[in-house]
């Protein structure tokens, strides 16, 4: 019964929380038109009127978040901002705002423990560690967000390259190129050279706009890349020389990257078959012969 009460009271903390976020995302936000042309804003909407909800709970969570913030270790909110530069979402987004997201997640947890604790555990103590474990779960789900998105991202890097080597080479300008491959290759890549592309077009030099690129993405691969698009034009070499050399570079890199999935595969099946697997096995395969020997010792 506890825990039925304790999984409701956390539902109910969860889609509040829920509810403010949408309620927040349709309030209007100031957005300068750089941001908006840059895409690191939505364009202003006309301003709805905020729920109850919103007003109620906003402060609240604002107020937690900037006691999540001094609690944090130094350099936490550079580190959340580097994530959501990782995940796409800088811009939308604040650091801040997952700041209340944490608080609010320490409070459904704090709340979890207040209705639900085992009476073995005092209740404070089992309050203040579901609260702490809570509070991380917007951190694992923004960190798994930006590693999917940078692994799409490596995913569709020699793909790209490949056709901006083949376009450049037809007698394209790298600019004309990109933009052949923004409209052919879809997915977080061809977004953030779309980015790349309105910079430029904004009056931000090439190698700005290359650096900044490299600075929002965490793929090794497009490092190299950009470094070796940045000293080719700094040095007047050929670009589709470099692009071909460098889409050599990707693929063998991505080959021996999927070797090595392929190698760990055995260690990563290893404990599974321990823990799940053999002990079926066995189960199985003694299991008989183990209970006609225990009849026979209880038959004497």
């Amino acid at each position: 019964m506890l825990l039925l009460i304790a999984a409701t009271v956390a539902l109910g903390a969860g889609t509040a929380a829920f509810s403010l976020t949408r309620t927040k995302s349709i309030v209007a936000t100031v957005a300068t038109p750089i941001e908006v042309a840059l895409g690191r804003a939505a364009d202003p909407v006309p301003a709805d009127a905020p729920s109850l909800l919103f007003r109620a709970l906003e402060p609240l969570l604002t107020a937690g978040g900037r006691l999540v913030a001094k609690v944090s270790p130094k350099g936490r909110l550079d580190l959340i901002r580097r994530r959501l530069l990782y995940a796409g979402l800088d811009g939308r987004v604040r650091a801040e705002r997952v700041l209340s997201w944490k608080a609010a997640a320490a409070l459904g947890g704090a709340l979890f423990g207040l209705v639900g604790g085992p009476g073995s555990i005092p209740t404070p103590v089992w309050v203040a560690a579901l609260a702490v474990l809570f509070s991380f779960v917007p951190d694992i789900i923004l960190s798994s967000r930006g590693t999917k998105r940078q692994d799409e991202v490596a995913k569709t890097l020699p793909q790209a390259i490949d056709l901006l080597a083949i376009t450049v080479e037809a007698g394209l300008g790298l600019e004309q190129a990109l933009e052949v491959v923004v409209e052919n290759v879809h997915g977080p890549l061809s977004d953030e050279l779309a980015r790349l592309l309105r910079e430029i077009e904004l009056g931000v030099s090439r190698r700005d706009a290359l650096i900044a690129l490299r600075h929002r993405t965490d793929v090794p691969e497009l490092s190299s890349f950009i470094v070796a698009l940045i000293q080719a034009d700094e040095m007047g070499v050929a670009i589709a020389e470099v692009l071909r050399v460098q889409a050599a570079q990707v693929r063998l890199k991505r080959r021996a990257r999927a070797r090595e999935k392929g190698a760990k595969t055995p260690v990563k099946i290893l404990f599974p078959l321990l823990i799940g697997v053999f002990p079926a096995i066995f189960v199985v395969t003694i299991g008989p012969g183990a209970i006609q020997i225990a009849r026979a010792f209880a038959g004497r």
